[in-house]
C-alpha cells in the first residue's frame, strides 16, 4: 500500500484553536505507546487532500517541524457539524514490528445473478470490519464479490470475506455483510405508500390547533 505523506509544525497551546482554525491551520495530537503525545498543527487543504484518501485505515508518513518523520495513522476525526471542515485529528504513532488494529472499509463488486435474473434487492449491512495486522499489510479496502449469489435470500456474513493470511478479522464472524432480498409484491408497494405519505407530509399548525395544544400543556 502507498503511503501517504503530510507535513505538521508543533503547535503553540498558549494560541486558541479558533485563531489556528481562522488561519487554515487544523489543531492535532501525536501520540503512540512510545512517543510522548506532541500537540501540533497541520494546513488544512493538505490535511483534507491526504484524509480524502487515507481515511483511518492507510498509513500517513508525518513530518513534524524538522523531526524525522514517523508513521501513523489517524485515530479520531473531529469535523464541524454544519460546515463539515476538520476541527481536531488525532495520529497514532505505529511501530513497523507490532500489530495493529484498524477499521478496513468494504467494497461490494460483481454482479448478482439473484438480482439480475430474479429482481432481487440486495441489502448491504456492513460497510467496514476491524482488523488485526502489521502496518505494512494494512488493505486500503476488502472487496465483497457477488457473482456467486444466484438465488434469493443468499447472504455473505464476515465469516466469508476472503483477506491474506497475515490478516485477522475481528469482527463478529456471524454478522451479515449483503443479502439478496426478495423483490416486494405489488400488495407489499401499495402497503408502504400510506406510511411513507405519513412520514414526508409535513403537518400544518392553524391556529385554532395551536391554541388547543398551548391549551393542553
Amino acid at each position: 500500500m502507498e503511503t501517504l505523506e503530510l507535513k505538521a509544525e508543533v503547535r503553540e497551546v498558549t494560541k486558541t484553536v479558533k485563531r489556528l482554525r481562522q488561519a487554515g491551520q487544523v489543531p492535532a495530537v501525536l501520540y503512540g505507546r512510545e512517543t510522548e503525545a506532541t500537540p501540533i498543527q497541520v494546513e488544512a487543504k493538505a490535511l483534507q487532500k491526504v484524509l480524502k484518501e487515507a481515511g483511518t485505515h492507510q498509513l500517513i508518513s508525518l513530518q513534524v517541524s524538522k523531526r524525522k518523520p514517523v508513521m501513523t495513522l489517524v485515530r479520531d476525526i473531529q469535523r464541524d457539524t454544519i460546515k463539515h471542515n476538520y476541527v481536531h485529528v488525532d495520529f497514532y504513532a505505529v511501530k513497523m514490528d507490532r500489530k495493529i488494529t484498524a477499521r478496513i472499509p468494504l467494497i461490494i463488486v460483481g454482479v448478482s445473478p439473484a438480482i439480475k435474473d430474479h429482481g432481487g434487492i440486495l441489502t448491504h449491512s456492513l460497510d467496514e470490519v476491524e482488523i488485526e495486522c502489521l502496518p505494512n499489510d494494512l488493505l486500503s479496502a476488502i472487496e465483497i464479490n457477488i457473482d456467486h449469489l444466484t438465488q434469493l435470500n443468499d447472504t455473505l456474513t464476515v465469516a466469508d470475506l476472503k483477506v491474506p493470511s497475515t490478516i485477522t478479522i475481528l469482527s463478529d464472524p456471524d454478522s451479515m455483510v449483503v443479502k439478496i432480498e426478495s423483490p416486494r409484491t405489488a400488495e407489499e408497494i401499495e402497503g408502504l405508500a400510506p406510511a411513507v405519505e405519513a412520514a414526508v407530509e409535513p403537518e400544518v399548525l392553524t391556529a385554532a390547533k395551536k391554541k388547543e395544544e398551548e391549551a393542553e400543556k
